[in-house]
């Protein structure tokens, strides 16, 4: 397996889940996956939300992809940046209905657009599910 499984894995499920630290405690919550040509994985928030008071203050996360079946998961730990990257916001209000609060105002500063572009990952199975240590470890 490689990043490029990985990525590939994440493109076809968007749909993951976030863990961040709030405190001592964990805080997980739903969100889609982007990816543009440069092998990160992007995701947008805004800065009302308690996720990014979160990511502020710890940038560690872990991600959680499934495929439709649940037969398959990838993990993914790694720190998370927030990119001031105009055309890429701006690409993104373009294409994503659940944007066009931002379609005029891709500059909004409350806007954020988030990359993982490095990290560890591990596919699952569920013919693993005892063998949790047996599973090698992506880096990308």
């Amino acid at each position: 397996m490689s990043k490029e499984d990985v990525l590939a894995f994440v493109r076809e499920n968007p749909a993951c889940f976030i863990a961040t630290m709030d405190g001592d405690q964990p805080r997980v919550r739903g969100f889609l996956a982007i990816q543009f040509d440069d092998g990160c994985i992007y995701f947008t928030t805004g800065t009302m939300k308690s996720v990014y008071s979160q990511l502020r203050k710890n940038p560690k996360v872990e991600l959680c992809h499934c495929s439709p079946d649940f037969r398959k998961t990838l993990r993914i730990a790694g720190t998370v940046e927030i990119v001031d990257d105009l055309e890429k916001k701006q690409q993104l209000v373009n294409e994503r209905d659940y944007l066009k609060p931002f379609k005029d105002r891709a500059d909004d500063p409350s806007f954020v657009l988030l990359r993982l572009s490095h990290g560890k990952a591990r596919f699952w199975t569920i013919e693993q599910n005892m063998r949790e240590s047996e599973i090698p470890v992506i880096e990308f």
